[in-house]
C-alpha cells in the first residue's frame, strides 16, 4: 500500500475486534523488510574544465610561454587525471596514465616537475597524419576540402612512442613531451595547483616536412579520483563522452559536462543501528548534545555495536526492537556499504510504532544519515505503510568533531590514521548538515524502502 495514503479498513483488518463490545484480539505484528541501498553514482571526487590561460581573460589554447593552472584539494590515496589536445595533430592529446598520477607518495604530497609522468596519447578516432601537415590535422582541418579525417583503423586509445606510425605507411619523430610542456604540482596542506606550461619554440621544436610548425595545447578537463580510469582506458575504445572532441578539436565542453554528474563523494555507509519504538527521539534530539550511548562511534568511526548493545539494555514497551545491520546483501562478513550494495533486515512492528535508524556518512568526520529524530511512520491507522522513505531521511552532524571537507580532511573517515581522532567541534549540538556544507541530496547517496515480507498482509 502506498505511503502517500492508506484507506482505513476498519474491522476487516487483522487485529481489530470482531464485534462491538467483545474483548479485543491481540494485534498481529506486521513484518517489514528494510532495504538500505547505497546508490551514489560518483566516479570521481573532483572534476572541471581548464580553458583560460594564466593572465588572459578569455578561453584559448596555450602557446610558448603560456600556461593553464588548476587549483583543487586532494588527500592520500587520490590521483589526478587531465587531458589536453596536442593541437598540431589529428587526435592526439597529453595526459598521465589512464588511472591518473598519484598525488601522495607514502603520505607525502607529490610536488615539483611531474612532466615525466605525462605522455602523448592517440584517442583512436581519426587516421594519423603528419602533425601540422596532414589535411585533417588541427591547423589544416579548417581548410580541408574533404571534411574530417577518416576513421582510425586502430580504434583504441593508446600511448604514442617514437617513431610514431602514420596512416599512410610512414612515420614521424614527434618532440618529447618535455620539449613541449612543463607540468608541475605545488602543494599546501590539502590544496594543490597544477600548472601546464607550453615550453616549446615555434621555430625549433616541431620540425616537419614543411619546416618548423607552431606548438599549441588546448583547453582540457581534469579529474581527481580514488579509483578507476576517469577519462579513458588504455587499449580500449574511446567512451564517446567527449574526449574525442578534446583530442580532435581542443573542445573540453562535452567531456566536462558528461563527467560532472558523476563527480562527487562516493562515500561508503557504515554498519548502523535500527530501532522500532514509540518514544519520540530514541537515538538523538536536534539541538541537544549526543547522549553518549554510542552514536558517536557510528558517526565518527562507523562502529555500530556499542550503540546497539546499549540500546538493547533499554528495550521495553517504548523501544520494542533494536537491530544492528552490518553485512551487505550477498556477503558473508560484516563490512561498510559501498556504492551499488545494500543492507537488508526484517523487523516486526504493530500500529503506533515507528522506525528509526542511523548509518555513518563514511567520508566525514562525524556525519550520519538517519531518519528524523521522531522516526518514520510505519502505519496509517492499522495499515502498514510500504514504499520508499528516502525523502524523509536527513544528513546530520553529530557535533562531536570539527567538520572538514568530505574525503579530503585529515580526520575524515578515509584519511584519519586511527579511530576517534580529530579536534572537538565548537558547536556540540546535533544538527542537520547545511546545503552550504554539503550540496548533494540524501537521495544522491541512499535509497531506503520498506517492503512487505512474503506472506505478510498488505
Amino acid at each position: 500500500m502506498s505511503r502517500l495514503f492508506a484507506t482505513a479498513l476498519g474491522c476487516l483488518v487483522v487485529g481489530c475486534t470482531a464485534e462491538v463490545g467483545t474483548t479485543p484480539t491481540a494485534v498481529t505484528p506486521t513484518q517489514f523488510k528494510v532495504r538500505i541501498e547505497n546508490v551514489a553514482p560518483y566516479k570521481q571526487l573532483k572534476s572541471g574544465i581548464f580553458n583560460v590561460p594564466v593572465g588572459k581573460s578569455a578561453p584559448g589554447a596555450i602557446g610558448p610561454g603560456d600556461a593553464f593552472e588548476v587549483a583543487f584539494t586532494a588527500a592520500r590515496g587520490q590521483r589526478l587525471s587531465f587531458a589536453s589536445m596536442f593541437g598540431a595533430s589529428n587526435d592526439w592529446f597529453i595526459a598521465p596514465e589512464a588511472k591518473g598520477l598519484a598525488l601522495f607518495d607514502n603520505g607525502v604530497a607529490v610536488t615539483g616537475d611531474i612532466t615525466d609522468k605525462v605522455f602523448l596519447w592517440d584517442v583512436g578516432t581519426e587516421v594519423d597524419e603528419e602533425p601540422a601537415v596532414g589535411p585533417h590535422t588541427g591547423p589544416k582541418q579548417a581548410s580541408s576540402t574533404d571534411g574530417p579525417g577518416a576513421n582510425d583503423p586502430n580504434a583504441t586509445v593508446r600511448r604514442l612512442v617514437n617513431p610514431i606510425p602514420l596512416s599512410n605507411g610512414g612515420s614521424f619523430m614527434a618532440p618529447t613531451v618535455a620539449q613541449m610542456v612543463k607540468v608541475t604540482l605545488t602543494n599546501r596542506g590539502s590544496e594543490f595547483r597544477l600548472r601546464i606550461e607550453n615550453v616549446a619554440s615555434d621555430t625549433t621544436t616541431l620540425l616537419t616536412s614543411e619546416g618548423p610548425k607552431p606548438v599549441r595545447f588546448s583547453p582540457g578537463v581534469f579529474a581527481v579520483t580514488t579509483a578507476g580510469d576517469p577519462l579513458f582506458t588504455d587499449g580500449q575504445k574511446d567512451r564517446g563522452l567527449g574526449l574525442e572532441f578534446i583530442a580532435e578539436m581542443g573542445n573540453p565542453t562535452d567531456l566536462g559536462a558528461a563527467i560532472r554528474p558523476l563527480t562527487g563523494v562516493a562515500t561508503g555507509n557504515s554498519p548502523g543501528v535500527l530501532v522500532v519504538h514509540r518514544e519520540r527521539a530514541p537515538l538523538f534530539a536536534l539541538g541537544e548534545q549526543d547522549r553518549g550511548l554510542g552514536l558517536e562511534r557510528i558517526a565518527e568511526d562507523g562502529q555500530a555495536q556499542a550503540l546497539g548493545d546499549m540500546l538493547k539494555k533499554l528495550q521495553g514497551e517504548s523501544l520494542s526492537k533494536v537491530a544492528v545491520f552490518d553485512t551487505p546483501v550477498g556477503k558473508e562478513n560484516p563490512s561498510a556499504l559501498p556504492p551499488g550494495a545494500a543492507y537488508e533486515l526484517t523487523v516486526s512492528a504493530v500500529p503506533g510504532e515507528r522506525l528509526s535508524f542511523v548509518t555513518m556518512f563514511g567520508w566525514s568526520n562525524d556525519w550520519f544519515f538517519g531518519t528524523p529524530e521522531s522516526g518514520v511512520q510505519l502505519f496509517d491507522g492499522d495499515q502498514p505503510l510500504y514504499g520508499p522513505i528516502t525523502g524523509e531521511l536527513k544528513l546530520y552532524d553529530l557535533g562531536s568533531e570539527l567538520s572538514e571537507e568530505p574525503g579530503v580532511g585529515p580526520n575524515t573517515g578515509p584519511q584519519q590514521l586511527e579511530p576517534n581522532t580529530g579536534p572537538l567541534d565548537t558547536d556540540r549540538r546535533v544538527r542537520e548538515v547545511s546545503a552550504d556544507q554539503y550540496a548533494h541530496f540524501v537521495s544522491d547517496h541512499l535509497q531506503v524502502t520498506l517492503e512487505p515480507v512474503d506472506g505478510a498482509r498488505r
